[in-house]
């Protein structure tokens, strides 16, 4: 799966004690339109997942361009990944990173699946942002992080 391109995500939600929680992936993916559902899958070794299993909330934070080192820590095991980095409470209290990602959906669990050593969580988007049009993503390909090659929207 190293040679397929992919967006980086930065999932968010609470945990029981209401600590913000939140891991980096790029394993989302849209799964339908009405309703507007999308899925994340989450390692069952995950220090989020349980966090995740108990709010039945969670924010995708789709990162921006040149967030490379937010998109490792929250990658990392470190114990406090919010300790500097900016959020707002969203929906239900949910961490929302505004100001480095370049879009987000806030969503109630719709779903839980048990895949392999992974569980597929499904979203009901309530809310969000869109992209501005002059954003651009951060790309993960052949274990690194990169930007697209941005054309002209004429094209």
């Amino acid at each position: 799966m190293s040679a397929f391109p992919t967006g980086v995500a930065i999932v968010t939600t609470l945990d029981a004690d209401g600590t913000p929680r939140g891991l980096t992936t790029n394993a989302v993916c849209s799964v339908s339109a009405d309703p507007p559902l999308l899925l994340v899958c989450v390692d069952w070794e995950s220090r989020t997942l349980p966090a995740l299993l108990h709010s039945k909330r969670f924010v995708v934070n789709f990162v921006a361009e040149g967030r490379s080192e937010l998109a490792n820590l929250f990658a990392s095991k470190a114990e406090d990944k919010f300790a500097g980095v900016a959020w707002q409470p969203g929906l239900g209290g949910m961490p929302c990173l505004r100001e480095d990602s370049l879009a987000y959906a806030e969503c109630s669990t719709h779903g839980e699946l048990e895949a392999g050593d992974h569980v597929v969580i499904t979203g009901l988007v309530e809310a969000g942002m869109a992209p501005d049009p002059e954003s651009i993503p951060i790309l993960y390909f052949r274990r690194s992080y990169g930007s697209p090659v941005v054309l002209p929207a004429d094209r």
